[in-house]
């Protein structure tokens, strides 16, 4: 296509754009969760935060995506960065007057998972139609560096904005980044899929369209058995990921600083992942590449768990490699995906795919929390990992 001509500019301008958006929403996350973690220290209340910020986005997720295919993607990511704009504001405020509750907080983390709901899909999208199918790996290699680098940078700036201020001050960063991403994507043309007008002319319910995001991924064995596997990766991780920073306060007995050097060694390896897969791109195979990354993963889980509570620095190494193993399944399973499906049906079938991952993912939570108070955050990580080894034996059986 004669617009694909200059994809790696267009990427450019957009990864840059969305930089600035991905580093405050970092430090907004880190500081959240830490501020949760130091004011409750409630493995309960985690939980709960962890199903605010996902529960919503699950639930709209596949109503999201019919929107976003019919509708231009651009404008639904500015509109999602402006939300959670507005949602940082009102936190800000409130705390302008003191501590806030929990359930302000909590209302503001499901604003932030609603606006995702439509980002994401959008985003992911969008890629399809900026890059030539040849080289969307590389692509999404290249889409999770950025995010791995605004991963490392987020916590740091909110580790020392909360060391020389409040939590207010990165939620105003918060705001800044979703301006700046929101400017860069007016200079930027994503164009509409070769069925969206069609879509619009045959005026299709949302229920309909809803449909076909599933069927399209039903009718492809494959990809359906690979939804799967990565679903089960998200309920397992996604909970663990939150209670990161009370694995450092808990079992190794360290601070807030302590906490940040974890999150930013976790986000380094994610570099280093997304590094290795934006440089060999399609050289690598999808399915053996994802076996391998949850591999990874479920071992350092397990070794972490195993530790004891003066082996901090051992942890340290661990979140290094727990990072590294995240692109390597989640990369090419995202590009098999745009390979696949026709582009008309990406957004719908990327937010049924997030929607039926983040649906389970409560169910995880609530199971985090529950073994961590009856046993510990150790033990939790050692179960996980345990498990997810087991998913990286299934992936591998697939391919046969």
């Amino acid at each position: 296509m004669e617009s694909r001509k200059n994809w790696k500019q267009v990427l450019l301008m957009l990864y840059s754009g969305q930089f600035f958006s991905l580093l405050s929403s970092a430090a907004v996350q880190f500081s959240i969760i830490w501020w949760l973690t130091d004011t409750t220290g409630s493995p309960l209340v985690l939980a709960m935060a962890g199903i605010a910020g996902f529960l919503p986005q699950a639930l709209l997720g596949p109503v999201a995506g019919a929107f976003v295919d019919r509708y231009s993607r651009k404008t639904m990511m500015i509109a999602a960065d402006m939300t959670v704009a507005l949602g940082s504001i009102a936190l800000f405020a409130a705390m302008s007057f003191g501590e806030p509750s929990i359930a302000l907080v909590i209302i503001v983390l499901m604003v932030r998972s609603l606006a995702t709901a439509f980002h994401m899909p959008a985003m992911q999208a969008s890629v399809p139609l900026l890059a030539p199918e040849e080289h969307l790996t590389k692509a999404s290699g290249w889409g999770q560096m950025v995010s791995s680098i605004t991963n490392v940078a987020g916590p740091a700036v909110g580790m020392a904005l909360l060391a020389a201020s409040s939590i207010q001050w990165v939620l105003l960063l918060d705001v800044l980044g979703a301006v700046i991403a929101s400017g860069v994507l007016l200079f930027i043309h994503i164009p509409k899929p070769a069925a969206a007008g069609e879509q619009a002319e045959d005026r299709a319910g949302l229920i309909a369209e809803m449909k076909e995001g599933y069927q399209a991924i039903a009718k492809h064995r494959l990809l359906w058995k690979l939804t799967m596997l990565m679903t089960a990766i998200a309920v397992l991780f996604i909970p663990i990921g939150t209670y990161f920073p009370l694995m450092v306060r808990n079992h190794f007995g360290k601070g807030v600083v302590e906490a940040g050097v974890v999150e930013t060694v976790f986000a380094i390896g994610l570099i280093a992942g997304a590094s290795l897969v934006g440089v060999l791109g399609d050289r690598l195979d999808k399915i053996k590449t994802m076996a391998a990354g949850m591999a990874l993963m479920g071992i350092a889980l397990c070794l972490s768990g195993l530790l004891p509570s003066s082996g901090y620095y051992a942890f340290v190494v661990m979140s290094a490699l727990i990072g590294i193993s995240g692109p390597l399944f989640s990369a090419p399973f995202y590009a098999y995906v745009q390979t696949e499906i026709e582009p008309h049906l990406l957004g719908r079938v990327f937010s049924f795919i997030t929607s039926l991952s983040l649906l389970a993912t409560p169910i995880g939570m609530g199971l985090a929390g529950a073994v961590t108070e009856l046993t510990s955050v150790a033990f939790l990580f050692s179960a996980a990992g345990l498990l997810v080894i087991l998913n990286a034996a299934l992936t591998l059986k697939v391919k046969k």
